[in-house]
């Protein structure tokens, strides 16, 4: 009979061939620490996969709303960078907001570009703190309300029974 394994289903078959047929022949320890570290990690990408386009658009939505709130916190500070910072809130910071289902390549590129758009906000939020606009305390606020709740769900859904092993 001909299937089709999902995703899921390959994953797990690996991580039960590692499991199976090369961690009984492992001698060495840090070759048993590695072969776990791989299962975990396997482990991790199963538990993203069925969540991970959802988090992209969610992000995707969330960025665009985060590049207009920082920008209107520098609404009266002078300077290049918080011109940059506003600049991208009237570019990327308008992008309409992205409804699911939408084609995974086309979800990728978005996300990287407003990701990427954030992390050189950072930048020039810095650059801005450190020239004394108090502002800019409260733009970076705005950044890390949507940073800290979006590692957090990374690491909640990529968190395997028995923690992460790190090499070492």
């Amino acid at each position: 009979m001909n299937t089709s394994p999902s995703f899921d289903d390959l994953l797990a078959g690996v991580i039960a061939a590692i499991d199976d047929d090369i961690v009984p022949a492992l001698a060495n320890p840090k070759a048993h620490a590695t072969a776990a570290m791989m299962q975990s990690l396997l482990q991790g990408v199963r538990q993203l996969l069925p969540v991970y386009d959802a988090y992209l658009i969610d992000e995707h939505n969330d960025m665009t709303r985060v590049l207009r709130a920082m920008a209107a916190e520098l609404d009266t500070v002078d300077g290049q960078a918080a011109d940059r910072v506003r600049s991208r809130a009237a570019t990327l910071g308008q992008l309409p907001d992205l409804p699911p289902p939408l084609d995974r390549d086309q979800l990728m590129a978005a996300h990287r570009e407003l990701s990427q758009a954030l992390e050189v906000s950072l930048i020039d939020l810095d650059e801005l703190q450190r020239a004394g606009h108090r502002r800019a305390d409260a733009a970076l606020e705005v950044l890390r309300a949507h940073l800290g709740p979006r590692y957090l769900r990374d690491v909640e859904a990529f968190t395997v029974e028995g923690g992460m092993l790190g090499r070492g």
